[in-house]
């Protein structure tokens, strides 16, 4: 066993043991003196131990800390830019949306202009179309009774009568003629 002896004029830090050398000594062979000032060593190598792991703790956290504060400041801004690209996209989806709306309305509108037009068509066509056909020389109630087809058969009999039997001649259509314009009516209208 190896025994140290300090004496007054070392200082505490010169004596410092290292672990395996303080298991190694015999503590019920020391003299008072030499235990005390062994505990007083051990205490200031554990004081300093634990200034030493404070001080790196400290510095690590210091390190850490500046290190989450600078990610979270890039996360804020990231957030910051994000909030505002989605913010864009809201405003495009809204816009794209109202112009969407107007397109239908439109449309809807324009396909009810196209059915008005339609249906005034089809009024004028069917005026225009309506049975107008003035037989001279025929008793007034003859062609309600058989109809307008049957009295112009009898007509082309009389007058053709090779080509009436030669060929089936039917009336597919007859249309009226538009009426006469009146021209003090657009005269008045011109003005």
């Amino acid at each position: 066993m190896n025994r140290r002896k300090t004496s007054p004029q070392k200082k505490e830090s010169e004596t410092v043991l290292s672990p395996t050398e303080l298991q190694n000594l015999d503590y019920n062979s020391m003299s008072e003196s030499q235990f005390r000032s062994t505990i007083i060593q051990l205490l200031v190598a554990l004081e300093k131990s634990i200034k030493d792991s404070r001080d790196f703790m400290t510095a690590e956290f210091r390190a850490n800390q500046a290190e989450i504060k600078n990610q979270l400041n890039e996360m804020q801004s990231k957030l910051e830019v994000l909030t505002t690209r989605v913010n864009e996209v809201e405003e495009r989806v809204s816009d794209l949306e109202d112009k969407l709306i107007a397109k239908r309305e439109n449309e809807e509108k324009r396909d009810k202009q196209l059915k008005d037009h339609e249906d005034r068509l089809r009024e004028i066509n069917d005026s225009l179309r309506k049975k107008n056909l003035r037989l001279i020389g025929v008793p007034e109630g003859a062609e309600r009774d058989r109809g307008p087809e049957y009295v112009f058969e009898q007509i082309l009999a009389e007058n053709f009568p090779n080509l009436g039997r030669e060929t089936g001649i039917q009336i597919q259509e007859i249309e009226r003629s538009p009426p006469k314009i009146n021209k003090k009516t657009v005269q008045h209208l011109d003005i």
